[in-house]
């Protein structure tokens, strides 16, 4: 039903059903305690008063007697049982002038055995409760007393409980039931509050917040945890809309330079060495889209988690070394010296492909932005349980503005020249993300005109 959706009704509900087993509880415990006690002052009140008769019992040859007049001042005799009896079961004294229910001859024969002896009898309307003891005379039994009180009063209290309790315990369940919606109410206030809040917010417009004035509860911390939430989101949507927007860029400029260079060819008759070039154009737009497309494949999987780790002993210095023979035939053509600055053995457990495609990545950005006549110097050390990779340049370096961003997707320093010369500013971004896999980072420091120098650190044992 759709009325026990709501948390406040589902409180309330429990809330007086906790409640309610609590009242029955205490309410039981209360009238069990207040009759035990009524009950065993009742028979402490007849004990007493069966010892003080005892003392009080007189013997004519040998037959118990009691005096006419035995209670003590202020005692109703019409509401208390007082019976004598000799030896044989007569009874010499009776207070209630056979008012009172006959005792059981059984019972009478137990108690001049010696049996001490509780029962109830009926006087009249009263139940009356009842001692029956022997009256001992020279060492043996001769006769037994019959001492009683009526119940009433126990009776009577006990009724009064129960008829306050009747109508103590649904009222209490009733004020209870509009104070805990009062207070169901009051406690989830604040969560309707953000709910609404909440709901004004969508995929489209990430920029609204809670910033609901709550204390530091659990509601509190809930709408502050759905911020932080937020914020993550919304950066996530603006990163994923600036990867669509730059990588629909990227695509859209090599696919319209092949176009041109197609329409071109096809606009009027040319001879082969023509066509040739513009196949070659075409070639290397087309080796750019690929290169492009790969790294972007590369960046999805490694968002998504699907790029896993084939970590082994991985010989750091071996892997400079291929990664510089691989790059040394690209630097020469630009006219630069790569050098490589020899470190100690240094072994890291990593995964082979993917360290030697960050080295591949820092080498070709170093290359790039290095002018000819330049050099590039890649060294390793170990330092405290990590592997240290650092490739140096006597490049432009980079201006402190755009040190911070040169890890982003797509950034570029220099958006004409990286273009120019194929960059599509991915590389270090995956390259950070190989680092960060392997637990690792990778920093850079550079100055305008004075070079760069990045390095990358990752611990021996992965």
């Amino acid at each position: 039903m759709s009325l026990f959706r709501s948390i406040r009704i589902r409180l309330t509900l429990w809330y007086i059903v906790v409640l309610a087993v609590v009242l029955a509880a205490f309410s039981a415990g209360i009238y069990l305690t207040l009759r035990q006690n009524l009950s065993s002052n009742l028979d402490g009140q007849i004990d007493n008063r069966t010892e003080i008769l005892l003392g009080v019992v007189s013997f004519e040859e040998g037959v118990p007697a009691l005096e006419t007049n035995v209670s003590p001042p202020g005692t109703d005799v019409d509401d208390q049982l007082i019976r004598l009896y000799d030896a044989n079961g007569l009874v010499t004294f009776d207070s209630t002038a056979g008012a009172a229910q006959s005792l059981d001859a059984d019972v009478l024969s137990r108690v001049l055995a010696g049996e001490r002896v509780k029962h109830t009898v009926r006087m009249d309307d009263d139940r009356l409760r009842v001692r029956i003891v022997s009256v001992v005379a020279d060492g043996a039994v001769a006769g037994a007393l019959e001492v009683g009180l009526p119940e009433d009063e126990v009776t009577e209290t006990l009724r009064i409980l129960l008829v306050i309790l009747a109508v103590a315990y649904p009222a209490t369940l009733a004020l209870a039931s509009v104070g805990g919606a009062f207070l169901a109410g009051r406690a989830l206030s604040p969560i309707d509050s953000v709910t609404r809040l909440a709901q004004k917010i969508s995929a489209e417009d990430l920029g609204q917040r809670l910033r609901a004035d709550l204390p530091d509860d659990e509601v509190g911390r809930l709408a502050r945890t759905f911020d932080e939430m937020i914020d993550r989101l919304d950066g996530a949507f603006r990163r994923q809309r600036q990867f669509t927007a730059d990588a629909s860029h990227e695509l859209r400029t090599p696919l319209t330079a092949i176009k041109g260079q197609i329409e071109v060819s096809l606009n009027r008759e040319r001879d082969a060495n023509a066509y040739r070039d513009a196949l070659n154009g075409v070639n290397s737009e087309i080796d750019r889209l690929i290169s492009l497309v790969g790294s972007l494949l590369t960046l999805a999987r490694a968002d998504a988690g699907e790029i896993p780790l084939a970590t082994e002993a991985v010989d750091i210095g071996d892997l400079v070394v291929a990664a510089v023979e691989q790059m040394t035939p690209l630097a020469e053509r630009k006219g630069l010296t790569v050098h490589i600055e020899r470190g100690p053995a240094a072994t890291a457990i990593a995964d082979h492909d993917l360290i030697l495609q960050l080295l591949l990545n820092l080498l070709d950005n170093a290359i790039k932005y290095t002018e000819s006549g330049g050099e590039v110097t890649v060294s390793w050390g170990v330092d405290d349980g990590v592997v240290q990779v650092r490739v140096r340049d006597s490049g432009i370096g980079i201006a402190p503005e755009h040190i911070g961003r040169v890890f982003d997707r797509f950034y570029r320093v220099d958006t004409a020249r990286s273009r120019r010369e194929g960059g599509a500013g991915l590389g270090l971004s995956i390259s950070r993300w190989i680092a960060t896999a392997h637990r690792g980072d990778l920093s850079i420091e550079s100055a305008p005109g004075r070079g760069t120098t990045v390095e990358l650190r990752i611990p021996r044992r992965g």
